[in-house]
Order: structure tokens, then sequence, then C-alpha cells
């Protein structure tokens, strides 16, 4: 009987479901990332499979790394993780079919070949994703919290987060500031040269009570003056900034309800960052 495979959804968890596929030598038909934002809705893609679920293993995972980049390159290993991260629907079988095929061992130059019928729609998903990562670099938009934490806000098509953060520990090294990821529930924490990963248990709820700072009604007021109402274009403005990413501009929507509005959120951190008073206390009053 073939299977469905359960994993969490990490990309490790995926290394190590593969890993586990050829060890055991499983006849798989599908996988099912279990998300917790996508819980509810989450259904297995074959109705006839038998559920599986395989738990992540870092030994596993790091070992098809190596096996990936001996095979072909620390390039396709990146182009797989990068697919990986669009969450589209398939793409694990997708994945699992190159892999498949560079592994057999058919064709010596097979993981060098871009053009083959497994790599091109691979290639297809990664440069969507990466324009979505170039595209967000210029979203992301912080407001300062009365205790001087900045925080800002994204909301991706695909899961990106983790991609584009070394981008801002390069651009903010001395800062103290946190990305939600307000779709999916969980952000990264920066403080002291250090990041950590959190869980957001009720994203809503920081922005609801993270009012906009002094520099964001300043930045609000600087777009509303120089805006020239005879040149709007709204047709080329939403060509070059998709609508989707309206939500989190300050520039494109500053709701009156927000200013002045006072209160507290919280992130959940991991225990082993929770013993820093700092971080344990990391609120927005």
């Amino acid at each position: 009987m073939s299977l469905a495979i359960h994993y969490d959804s990490t990309f490790d968890g995926f290394l190590s479901a593969v890993f586990e596929i050829y060890r055991q030598h499983l006849d798989v038909s599908s996988f099912v990332a279990e998300r917790s934002y996508e819980a509810e809705h989450e259904v297995s893609s074959d109705l006839f499979a038998q559920p599986f679920h395989i738990e992540t293993s870092e030994e596993s995972a790091r070992r098809l790394k190596r096996a990936i980049t001996n095979a072909a390159s620390k390039d396709v290993l990146n182009l797989l993780e990068t697919c990986f991260r669009s969450e589209d629907a398939g793409i694990e079988m997708n994945i699992l079919a190159y892999l498949r095929k560079l592994f057999a061992g058919l064709d010596p130059n097979y993981g060098r070949n871009p053009s083959s019928l497994e790599m091109i729609p691979l290639i297809t998903i990664a440069r969507s994703v990466r324009r979505e990562m170039d595209n967000m670099y210029g979203m992301v938009r912080f407001n300062k919290a009365p205790d001087g934490m900045y925080i800002a806000e994204i909301e991706p098509k695909y899961d990106i987060l983790e991609m584009i953060i070394g981008h801002f520990r390069c651009r903010y090294p001395n800062g103290t500031w946190a990305i939600i990821d307000v779709k999916r529930g969980f952000g990264v924490y920066y403080e002291n040269y250090r990041t950590h990963f959190v869980t957001v248990p009720d994203p809503s709820y920081i922005s609801a009570h993270a009012p906009p700072d002094e520099f964001t009604r300043m930045w609000k007021s600087y777009y509303d003056t120089m805006a020239i109402k005879e040149r709007l274009n709204p047709r080329l403005l939403r060509r070059c900034l998709p609508v989707r990413y309206w939500k989190h501009l300050p520039e494109r929507s500053l709701p009156s309800s927000s200013l002045g509005t006072t209160g507290e959120a919280r992130l959940r951190l991991p225990s082993s960052v929770a013993k820093s008073n700092s971080v344990a206390s990391l609120m927005l009053k």
C-alpha cells in the first residue's frame, strides 16, 4: 500500500523523510506537511494512502544534504530548498522525482543539467520564490515600540522569512528588532548580534497594539505631500507594487484607529532564550 508521508513542514523534516524513504524502501504517493497555521484545512491528497509519520532527524538531513552536494552541487541544494519554501501543492513529490533520477546514477551529468524534465519546473518555482525575496527586501517597514525595539510585520506568499533575515542582520547589526510573519505565526527576534526564532500565538494582537511611531507618520506625510495627483497611474502602481503588499506599508495605509493605541503584545520564545530577562520580557507596551 502506498503511503502519505507526514512530516513537520521544515526542510530538514522533508529531507529526513526522503532519507527514510530510501532506507526503508517506502512506496510514497504524497507528502503532508504538518503546518500549525493550516491544521484545520490539512488533508491528504490521496484518500487511499496510509498515513506514515516521520520524525525530523538532523543527522539524516545532514547526510542527505551532503549526498545532494556530492552528486550535483551546493547550488542545486540551495535551489531545492528555495523550491521547497514555495509551499506549492505537490512540490515535495517534484523534488523527490528529481532526487530519484539524480541518485539513480544513470547519467553522470544529470545533476548539472538545468534542462532536464525534472529540473525545469523546479527552476521556474525557484525563480518565483527569489522574486518574492527581492521584493520583500524593500517591503519591510519597521515601527519603533516604546521600549526602543523595532518591529515589522510581513505576509509573504512564500515561506521566505528565514531566507531574508541575513540581509537585515547586515543592515541593522547594532539594533534590536523583530520581523513577524503574520500569515505563519512565527518570526525572528534580533538582539546583541544574536538571532532567535519566536512563535507568535496571535499575530493580529501585535498589529492592533503596536501604534505607528513618529517616523512612520513623517514618512506617511512625506508620501502624501510629494504625490502628484495629476500623474497618478493606479494600473502601473499595482503592477510595480502588488496590492497584497499594501496592508503592511504605512505609505499606502495608516488607519487612524491605530494612532494613540496602547496595550501589550507578547512573543512566545524558545525556553533556551527565555532565560534572558531582556528577551523573556519582550513586550510592546
